[in-house]
């Protein structure tokens, strides 16, 4: 049996072969999983990754990091401090540039909702191969 290692900086939950295999949090979690072609993805609610597929052999640990779309954490961060300066000093200009950034996640969680989480497979080197042989 192969194992599929999961590093992620989010909660969602975790299908592999379309079975769903629990939640994962922020962290690292294992799954073992036959040997073969598998196909795995993450969702939440209604937003999910893209499918990945990976041909698993014995013995073969195949990590993947879980994130979710690129500039999140500065999009919200951004669109609060937009919202802060426009409460204290009531300019509309700025109410408007939030709302433009608001849009970026928006996007995200409607039309791009199969874009929401990034899942991609991590690079192994030559050494961490041996260490686990």
């Amino acid at each position: 049996m192969g194992k599929i290692k999961i590093e992620s900086a989010t909660a969602a939950k975790i299908y592999i072969n379309e079975k769903d295999r629990g939640t994962i949090k922020k962290g690292e979690q294992e799954y073992e999983v036959e040997n073969g072609p598998c196909e795995i993805y993450a969702k939440a609610a209604w937003c999910t990754s893209q499918k990945r597929t990976v041909n698993l052999s014995d013995a073969q640990t195949v990590t993947f990091t879980l994130n979710t779309f690129e500039y999140e954490g500065v999009a919200k961060a951004f669109f609060m401090f937009l919202a802060l300066l426009l409460v204290l000093t009531k300019i509309m200009i700025l109410g408007i540039i939030a709302g433009i950034v608001f849009l970026y996640p928006l996007y995200y969680m409607t039309i791009g909702k199969d874009k929401y989480f990034d899942l991609v497979e991590k690079e192994t080197s030559d050494k961490e191969n041996e260490q686990s042989i």
